[in-house]
């Protein structure tokens, strides 16, 4: 490289460096201090700038209580659970996927009838079992 692209390389990141530096050091050339400087809203107003406004965004309580009712469940909202007879041949993984579309999902049938199976491999015929949602 030309000895004189080095020297132009080296002077820019030094001017660089102090710009920053400078900068840095000035808290009244924030962008914060700046928006709330009495004299320079009063400026920008003459001058007809826009002044943006941030307020926060806090929900109407209307809204609030709207969603809080909706959340509730009334007894018509609240389904039956599901039941299956086991029948010759069944296996959990089988009756998990007739319900759930997926074989593994067992355990939550599973789960659901604890005092009713007592060997996962040997269901029992005729045992009413109760498919949760």
């Amino acid at each position: 490289m030309p000895k004189d692209f080095k020297i132009g390389m080296l002077v820019g990141l030094v001017v660089v460096f102090f710009t920053g530096l400078w900068l840095s050091t000035r808290p009244s050339l924030s962008a914060r201090a700046t928006m709330t400087d009495p004299e320079n809203s009063e400026a920008e107003r003459e001058e007809g700038i826009e002044q943006l406004s941030f307020e926060p965004n806090i929900p109407d309580s209307r809204s609030v209580e709207t969603e809080i009712a909706s959340d509730r469940k009334t007894v018509k909202d609240v389904k039956e659970p599901r039941y299956h007879t086991v029948q010759n041949g069944d296996t959990l993984s089988g009756i998990s996927y007739q319900y759930y579309g997926s074989e593994h999902k067992w355990q939550k049938i599973l789960d659901a009838n604890r005092n009713v199976i007592q060997d996962v491999k040997n269901l029992r015929l005729g045992v009413r079992l109760i498919i949760p949602e």
